[in-house]
């Protein structure tokens, strides 16, 4: 296994394997997000995280600029059949992008815990507790 961290620059966002089970995203600012952009970064995640069960952190910028169909698709539905998602905690910096967050879970509910942040740190003290450990 390569030395931690481990990163990857996508399309829309930074992504580090920050430790084993832990991936970060950090959506650059002035990016518009898009649904192949975010298919990529599930792809890296996965490059990422390998086969092992992992959490991750998800922040985006505020004043989030995004095309109306990434609202409307499920995009962590092939987690429900691979189960190596365990959990999401995402940050946000501003209300619309909350909202925004929210809804889209509203309408395509995850199959592991879902927890909504203003405060990074928070974010990750949450997830501290759910990241998998080697058996």
């Amino acid at each position: 296994m390569s030395a931690l961290p481990r990163t990857i620059r996508t399309a829309l966002a930074v992504m580090t394997l920050e430790r084993p089970g832990l991936v970060v995203q950090h959506f650059r600012e002035g990016v518009r997000l898009d649904r192949a952009g975010f298919e990529e970064n599930r792809v890296m995640r996965h490059d990422l995280a390998g086969k092992e069960p992992h959490v991750l952190l998800t922040r985006f910028p505020k004043g989030l600029d995004f095309e109306l169909d990434v609202a409307t698709k499920d995009h962590f539905g092939p987690e429900r059949e691979e189960g190596l998602l365990r959990a999401l905690a995402v940050v946000v910096e501003d209300n619309l992008t909350e909202t925004i967050v929210r809804l889209a879970f509203g309408y395509f509910p995850p199959t592991f815990p879902v927890e909504v942040f203003t405060s990074e740190q928070e974010a990750r003290t949450w997830l501290d507790g759910r990241v998998p450990t080697a058996p």
